[in-house]
């Protein structure tokens, strides 16, 4: 034995922390159940698993089917009846609702290209500690928001934001009697394509790169809009289509940069509205999303500190005073969900 037993003593004492309690970092093991269920469910989508569970199966015919082992296709699908991704019928495992909505592939909703987009961002945190030392990924970014953002914020609109939006602008004054709408840097152009539907005699275009309209006629193409059309250009070099009686702006990098508004109250006709939705000055920012934000950046567009704001984005009351500035008045401003609202401007005259 040594003298005095100290070193084993040690193994008594508690760390040094008051209240302290087992495990060590609970985050660490909350965090740690949120990576097991993202990673089970990207690997279900890869394997097929949710466009195989429409209708019940037992493990063996599902392994079977998918070419996986049947032990741990069991434990795969145990797992995600226990998150409530996956129903338990018998012995047989079925698509939540959730599930067949949003990740079947064949589900008008799915939000396949949003996960797509997840796993960007999962990869650079697990790049994390290089970034911190040689500066952020950067992208360029018409192939970016070409392959990458626009299906994510398709998807991420048509499971109810665009449904949202273009309710409460139909009920906007002017809106059915308007004739002409510009979409400005729409990108999929599913806002232009459901105000068309909501109002028959209208008439939309959507402005955006010329890498970006590829998507966007995709989108026009599948849904037969054959009132809406694309013109190709950038806002920040190029003259905005016009004159049109509405011109709808929403979540792009210029959406509080009032060096655009001289354009927008160009492209707008006497007594045109200007409707643009962007996130509410004020709203709780979390730092773990404000580093997200700053791990990767694009060409020809500088970045802001705080997640989806940009070098020159200004507060929404400077912009306010800049739009009555450039002869459009500001109506109101209406909420649209926690974290967004729409400012309504009118041109003069």
């Amino acid at each position: 034995m040594s003298g005095g037993g100290a070193p084993e003593r040690a193994l008594l004492e508690r760390p040094p922390l008051e209240g302290w309690s087992d495990p060590p970092l609970p985050c660490l093991e909350e965090a740690l159940a949120g990576v097991r269920l993202y990673h089970a469910i990207v690997a279900g989508l890869e394997i097929g698993l949710f466009d195989r569970l429409a209708d019940p199966m037992g493990p063996g015919p599902l392994a079977e089917a998918l070419g996986t082992r049947e032990d741990l296709t069991t434990l795969l699908c145990d797992a995600l009846v226990s998150r409530g991704v996956l129903v338990r019928e018998g012995d047989c495992y079925k698509n939540s609702p959730k599930a067949q909505v949003f990740l079947a592939k064949e589900s008008t909703y799915s939000i396949r290209g949003m996960i797509a987009f997840y796993r960007q961002h999962v990869e650079r945190w697990q790049d994390l500690s290089r970034i911190l030392r040689e500066g952020p990924v950067t992208l360029r970014r018409e192939e970016f928001f070409c392959r990458t953002v626009i299906p994510s914020m398709a998807e991420h609109a048509r499971c109810g934001l665009l449904q949202r939006v273009t309710s409460l602008v139909a009920t906007l004054p002017g809106f059915s009697e308007a004739r002409t709408l510009l979409d400005l840097a729409g990108g999929h152009g599913l806002y232009a394509i459901a105000f068309t539907a909501l109002n028959p005699r209208l008439s939309a275009t959507v402005f955006d790169l010329p890498a970006v309209t590829a998507a966007t006629r995709d989108f026009i193409a599948r849904y037969g809009a054959d009132r809406v059309s694309v013109v190709a250009g950038d806002f920040n070099t190029d003259p905005l289509p016009g004159p049109v009686d509405i011109l709808y702006s929403s979540s792009h990098p210029g959406g509080k940069d009032p060096r655009l508004i001289p354009k927008i109250a160009a492209a707008l006709g006497p007594g045109g509205l200007f409707i643009n939705k962007q996130g509410r000055d004020g709203t709780a920012s979390d730092p773990f999303e404000d580093l997200e934000w700053n791990l990767w950046t694009f060409e020809g567009v500088q970045k802001h500190r705080s997640r989806y704001t940009f070098t020159h984005s200004v507060p929404l009351a400077e912009y306010h005073r800049a739009l009555e500035e450039h002869g459009l008045t500001v109506l109101g401003v209406i909420p649209v969900d926690e974290t967004s609202e729409m400012t309504v401007a009118r041109k003069d005259g």
